[in-house]
């Protein structure tokens, strides 16, 4: 058989990389390959997946791949792979239309390990009956009833409880009809049901042909070598070509279109209707069009400034829509601008406010506001990106659609010549007029009216119940003990087990002793730290300050400052103004808010961080802007009322989406100093000071107060001490160095921590207007370097993948469920995610713990909790990330030394320590409880009530 052929290279510089592309020209199977020395190497292959029905199949078949394939035939070969493997990322996701496999490793071993079982799984799974039933759905009989119950169908109950994801959908419905993105590719639990095995294996077998795959990879492995494993266990043995599948093109309208979209609604509030317009283009494959969309969004929206956000943040009712901006996520581009926070007669106003807004912007915009958004462009493509999925994996898997849909797979990663072009376009006066003018005489257009439904989950659910109802009647003696004999069938096929001798692993004496090194700190002037990373040609600034004289009563306040500050005027700048020279300066930057709590103390540290990016060759613009943010206004009251009001909005209508947030920090806040304080700013607690806030935000009085706290706030934090962390190429930060001392002088002496008391356990169930729940329980444990440190680690592990994956997950029937623990915060953990049950949860965690403490556990599940643990130490952190990493280790007193001696407890950790260890600090009867339940008559296991809609009026 004839092997991969090289098609195309393509240097990238900006990188340091090289795009490969090949083609096996026997079944058409194509490779992808982005060469570069970074230390995570990624794989993914994705296939196109189309459905025309709302009943889960894509979603469902990507689960049950993972569940036992013809040479791992054992029950569960991707979960036990993540216990087995030192992987840096595992996952598999299902879009609107493709379903993609990824993985990263830096682990070459452990890279190929992976390849044989993804290979596997995804073009020979077994798919058996019995893990349709568990991972899809299936009829159970509960206290005698009959309900449904499976993992996906679970998981897409609390799915539906996202407002955002309702209206995105109804408007790719609306938008996209006739195509596979009308359905919902999830699954809509009302229509799931409708979905048989038989048509589970149908779709595998016209979908996951190697004809249809989309091999990637990324990293510093051999292109050749992946192709002959690829050849080897896939190509040798499925050689069929099916015609090319991609998503279907919408037929062209030829005038615009109007449309209801109902949104679950928690607060049955009179402001929380919407308006949006959406308009469909051409293919998202054409990365020159998608392009030149980006910069008509960022000159529309770009800045507080830009003419349609500042008519739609001036209008004097609602907000921006969180749906605005470009959407390439679909073989279509889009383009979404809208309104939020609406009273229903202002969905009129607020179509006009827009409309009018861009007759206003086809006069056009400012030059420099197009060159800052092709700097941005070009920014983004450089950047080291972090938040979970490794850079080299998170760029494969922006490049799917193109190579799915047969665009131009080199502009996916590589921008420059069409940048290049852009600037060209730019200089002519009347480009973004144009596009302006195309914009408004575009007949694809679709006017949707946002519906806020405070009986949405409720009514899903009287529908469920009334077709179960309907399906009882009819159940025979035969039925009723089919589903018996099903259940039971499951739950031997569970226990069972299975014989993962096949599978190949990493053990304990196959890593390094030595912890992952972390970047150098040089002193470059007085509280100014360079960390010299390789960043692409990217610097980072963040300026710290240590907020250890707020008072506790402030807290809130502080929390309010963080959310607001980076939006106001600075100095003599207004918002307007200021908005649109920092977005011409620098393409990144933001406030946030953390903790730090010191080694051996009870007690937190507030720091608020500024960040700033900016491409290196730009540096000094960094400095400006962090300086200028040093002088925020408070007196432009109008500005602060809305900001205020608009972040207030969010947090009350999104209550639902967030139970299972809120009950997290109710459970582990009596634990923990660092969660007590995040509990105070952004849990229970926050929310009557947030609905304060709302209601005073509507009063020139309220407006005054909140302006009057905030400036006193200012007054405090200008006096805390600053320090400022660099990171990029060494010899051009050193040189900046004296200027980023920011002229602050010598910083006044550390001012005292608060302390904060830890407070009785939780024990409330927080019920919100939801389909799932989500049940956590935590324990205060100690933090690292303690003696039991290491071991309680591992117990966590051996909690998540030897018992509660099992009881949670496959025979509760809720999506998932894990067990922590966080040497910083000093926490232990257990939780559920979009979980059918509450008090069965519980008592799961129970048993959990207790055979914890009485199992002997083996040589092979010591060996793969350890390997758990080290991946989680092990995983490179981009640039920026890895620098505040180690200036925050470095403030913790966190050394090379107790982070070796730590890795060496844990690489030498025996089933006695972690018994002994679980013993002594995860009692039930110490444990703090909360949960967020979707109703308050089910079973609560003693839990407290608390409605949580009350709190937030």
């Amino acid at each position: 058989m004839q092997s991969f052929q090289l098609v195309n290279v393509h240097p990238i510089p900006a990188l340091h990389a090289r795009l490969e592309q090949y083609v096996e020209p026997m079944t058409g199977a194509r490779h992808v390959h982005l060469a570069s020395d970074q230390q995570e190497m990624a794989f993914l292959v994705g296939f196109p997946t189309v459905p025309q029905a709302s009943d889960g199949r894509a979603h469902i078949l990507e689960h049950l791949t993972l569940c036992g394939s013809e040479k791992y035939p054992v029950a569960d070969p991707f979960f036990a792979m993540m216990r087995r493997s030192t992987a840096t990322f595992m996952n598999a996701m299902t879009y609107a239309d493709r379903t993609i496999y990824p993985f990263a490793s830096t682990d070459i071993t452990d890279f190929f390990n992976l390849l044989d079982v993804y290979l596997d799984a995804t073009f020979f799974p077994k798919l058996d009956y019995l893990s349709f039933r568990q991972e899809g759905w299936r009829h159970v009989l509960k206290e005698g009833r009959l309900r449904y119950q499976g993992v996906v169908f679970n998981e897409m109950k609390g799915a539906f409880d996202n407002p955002m994801r309702a209206l995105y959908r109804g408007i790719a419905a609306n938008l996209l009809p006739a195509t596979t993105y009308q359905y919902d590719s999830g699954g809509d639990p009302l229509i799931i049901p409708e979905l048989t095995h038989e048509m589970l294996v149908e779709f595998h077998a016209t979908h996951y042909s190697p004809s249809q795959a989309m091999f990637m990879t990324a990293g510093r492995v051999d292109a050749a070598a992946i192709q002959s494993r690829i050849v080897d266990r896939v190509l040798s043995r499925r050689q069929e070509r099916l015609a090319p599948r991609m998503p279907e093109l919408a037929t062209p309208w030829t005038q615009p279109r109007e449309t209801e979209v109902r949104i679950p609604s928690q607060q049955t509030s009179d402001n929380e209707f919407g308006m949006q317009l959406a308009w469909r283009f051409g293919e998202s494959n054409d990365a020159t069009a998608a392009a030149r969309l980006q910069l008509l969004e960022r000159g529309l929206l770009g800045d507080a400034s830009a003419p349609v956000l500042k008519a739609m943040q001036g209008a004097g009712f609602g907000r921006p829509s969180a749906l605005n901006g470009v959407d390439d996520s679909t073989r279509h581009l889009m383009l979404h601008l809208g309104m939020a926070g609406l009273t229903a007669p202002q969905m009129e106003t607020a179509q006009t406010v827009v409309l009018e807004a861009l007759q206003a912007a086809a006069e056009g915009v400012p030059a420099e506001v197009l060159r800052a958004a092709l700097r941005d462009m070009r920014f983004s493509q450089r950047q080291i990106v972090g938040g979970g999925t490794p850079d080299g994996l998170a760029r494969l898997i922006r490049a799917v659609p193109a190579l799915m849909n047969g665009g131009d797979v080199v502009s996916a990663f590589d921008n420059e010549q069409i940048l290049g072009r852009l600037e060209q376009e730019i200089a002519e006066p009347a480009f973004f007029s144009n596009m302006v003018g195309t914009l408004l005489e575009h007949p694809t257009r679709l006017l949707a009216r946002v519906i806020p439904d405070a009986d949405y989950a409720a009514k899903r659910e009287r529908v469920e119940l009334d077709r179960l109802a309907m399906q009882e009647a009819r159940l025979t003696e035969q039925d009723r003990q089919r589903i018996l004999d099903e259940d039971e069938a499951l739950s031997m096929h569970r226990l069972k087990g299975s014989d993962y001798s096949a599978l190949p692993c990493i053990r304990p004496g196959d890593v390094g002793t030595e912890p992952s090194p972390l970047p150098a700190i040089r002193e470059l002037a007085p509280q100014v730290r360079l960390f010299e990373a390789a960043t692409n040609g990217i610097c980072y600034a963040t300026l710290v300050r240590d907020l250890g004289a707020i008072a506790p009563d402030d807290w809130p306040w502080l929390d309010l400052y963080a959310d607001v500050v980076e939006d106001l005027g600075v100095g003599t700048l207004s918002y307007e103004e200021a908005s649109r020279w920092r977005k011409q300066q620098v393409p990144a930057f933001s406030v946030t808010l953390d903790t730090l709590q010191p080694t051996g103390q009870s007690s937190v540290m507030p720091q608020l961080k500024t960040h700033v990016a900016i491409l290196e060759e730009e540096q000094s613009h960094a400095v400006a802007v962090l300086r200028a943010w040093m002088s925020p206004r408070f007196d432009e009251l109008d500005r602060i009322a809305f900001l205020v009001k608009s972040q207030a909005e969010r947090i009350l209508n999104d209550l639902a989406d967030s139970g299972g947030f809120y009950a997290q920090l109710s459970a582990t806040a009596p634990c923990s100093p660092r969660r007590s304080f995040s509990h105070l700013t952004r849990g229970l607690p926050s929310l009557p000071f947030t609905a304060s806030l709302r209601k005073m935000s509507g009063s020139p009085e309220g407006r005054q107060e909140i302006a009057r706290q905030l400036e006193r706030l200012h007054a405090l934090i200008s006096a805390c001490p600053t320090r400022l962390i660099w990171t990029g190429a060494g010899d051009l930060a050193s040189a900046a160095a004296p200027s980023l001392a920011l002229e602050a002088g010598s910083p006044p002496a550390m001012a005292p921590t608060q302390t904060l008391q830890g407070g009785p356990a939780a024990n409330a169930a927080l019920r919100v207007a939801s389909q799932v729940n989500h049940c956590h329980i935590a324990w205060p444990a100690p933090r690292l370097g303690h003696a039991d440190a290491a071991a309680l680690a591992v117990a966590a592990e051996l909690l998540t993948h030897r018992s509660l994956h099992r009881r949670l997950r496959e025979e509760g029937g809720a999506y998932g469920g894990s067990a922590a623990y966080s040497g910083e915060d000093g926490l232990f953990t257990m939780n559920s995610y979009r979980d059918p049950r509450v008090a069965g949860t519980y008592a799961d965690f129970a048993l959990s713990l207790e055979e914890l403490v009485h199992t002997e556990h083996d040589v092979s599940a010591m060996d793969e909790a350890i390997i758990s643990v080290i991946k989680r130490l092990d995983k490179p952190l981009p640039p920026r990330d890895a620098a505040l990493t180690a200036d925050r280790l470095d403030q913790l007193g966190i050394d090379t030394t107790l982070r070796r001696e730590h890795r060496r407890q844990v690489l030498s950790c025996t089933p006695a320590q972690v018994r002994d260890a679980a013993s002594r600090w995860l009692s039930i009867g110490r444990s703090s409880r909360a949960a967020s339940v979707t109703q308050a008559d089910q079973p609560l296991d003693g839990m407290v009530v608390v409605e949580v809609a009350s709190l937030a009026r």
